[in-house]
């Protein structure tokens, strides 16, 4: 059996220029939540389930470069996705987003 690599695909998941600055919108994308977070004036996009208990990070709230859950105040680093507080070692999944024709595209995986 040959296996082959999954290769990542761009869909649209907003249209431009949204969201607005310091600002977060979920999403669905292919049946995956993901939350858009423009900060600073860069766009980040990142799985919106908190590894922790399930909490909505698009629900959660912006401290400088990072986000933070709700529930349990895990926060999570925007461009890496990895614990800052809480568990070190836990991450969220964080994906590439770009402009263009006028949408927000998001690379997701499958």
């Amino acid at each position: 059996m040959e296996f082959k690599a999954l290769r990542p695909s761009f869909y649209p998941v907003l249209d431009e220029p949204a969201p607005a600055d310091n600002s977060m919108e979920i999403v669905e994308v292919q049946g995956q939540r993901i939350v858009l977070i423009k900060r600073f004036g860069k766009i980040y996009a990142l799985d919106n389930t908190c590894p922790h208990l399930g909490g909505s990070l698009g629900r959660g709230a912006l401290k400088d470069n990072t986000v933070i859950c709700p529930l349990h105040h895990w926060t999570f680093d925007l461009s890496t996705g990895r614990a800052v507080e809480g568990v070190p070692d836990e991450r969220v999944a964080v994906y590439e987003v770009k402009a263009e024709n006028g949408k927000i595209m998001g690379e997701l995986s499958f």
